[in-house]
């Protein structure tokens, strides 16, 4: 008895296994009968399995959380990397239809009748702006060697955005018609007879005068250019926003919106 008692451990786990060696001898012996004793020995077996499936089970069930949340994890890195190419291709189609757009637009600047024949020009990209007067500068990514120069017309699809300022190997500076010191002639599309000269307010339109204070200009009237100055004749300025009289200076003033859309300006094309 002493050495049972010093050797607790050993006692215990010989004494579970000689008990589960009776049962499954008695549960051969019984081949699974009815009786009493082969009910007595299924219930005992049941009550010691039960445990020891539940411990397997749980093991088990741990596994199959482990290899799913692995599973699930490899899919959701997956569906996120496939996600940020959708969104890729999502953003490269926008970036593609905006410039099929602009491209379009810009083509028409061939369509002006004054370049139709004979005339030469170069698309530009702009990437550089004034920030102190966003759109009144500006630099684009063609230069002496594209043959560009000095006092060369600019225009986009929609109208006159102005002339070179200078230029060198790779760049050029554009003034445009907004500057303050960018004069245009223009006359009445409606009417080719009414004349007046235009210049930028230096912000996002343009002011001027009649040449005839007794000539009829109208709000919404599309003015164009002469041909008489530094602008071949025929190309679209803007529309006239607002008709006024200067008692003072005895002129008729108007304030113009430009045809081009200069806060989204992005390509030109300069004539040679």
């Amino acid at each position: 008895m002493k050495w049972f008692g010093e050797h607790k451990l050993f006692s215990i786990i010989a004494g579970i296994v000689i008990v589960l060696v009776l049962i499954i001898t008695a549960s051969f012996m019984t081949a699974g009968g009815s009786g009493i004793v082969g009910r007595g020995v299924q219930t005992v077996a049941a009550a010691v399995a039960r445990p020891v499936e539940a411990v397997a089970g749980g093991i088990g069930n741990t596994l199959s959380g482990i290899i799913n949340f692995r599973d699930t994890q490899k899919e959701n890195e997956s569906l996120k990397k496939e996600n940020e190419e959708l969104q890729q291709q999502n953003l490269e189609l926008k970036l593609s239809r905006q410039q099929l757009s602009d491209l379009k637009q810009l083509s028409k600047a061939f369509d002006f009748e004054p370049y139709t024949e004979n005339s030469k020009s170069v698309a530009c990209n702009i990437i550089e702006l004034d920030y102190s007067n966003p759109y009144v500068i500006f630099t684009v990514d063609q230069g002496k060697g594209a043959g560009i120069k000095k006092n060369d017309v600019v225009v986009n699809g929609s109208g006159l955005v102005g002339q070179v300022l200078e230029t060198g190997h790779g760049w050029s500076k554009i003034k445009s018609v907004l500057s303050k010191s960018n004069n245009v002639s223009f006359k009445v599309l409606r009417d080719k007879s009414v004349t007046g000269v235009l210049k930028g307010n230096g912000k996002s339109s343009l002011t001027g005068y009649l040449l005839d204070g007794s000539d009829r200009i109208i709000k919404g009237d599309t003015l164009v250019t002469t041909g008489i100055g530094h602008y071949p004749e025929g190309i679209r300025i803007g529309k006239v926003s607002d008709v006024s009289y200067d008692d003072d200076q005895q002129l008729k003033t108007v304030k113009v919106d430009p045809t081009v859309n200069f806060s989204g300006l992005q390509r030109v094309a300069v004539f040679i």
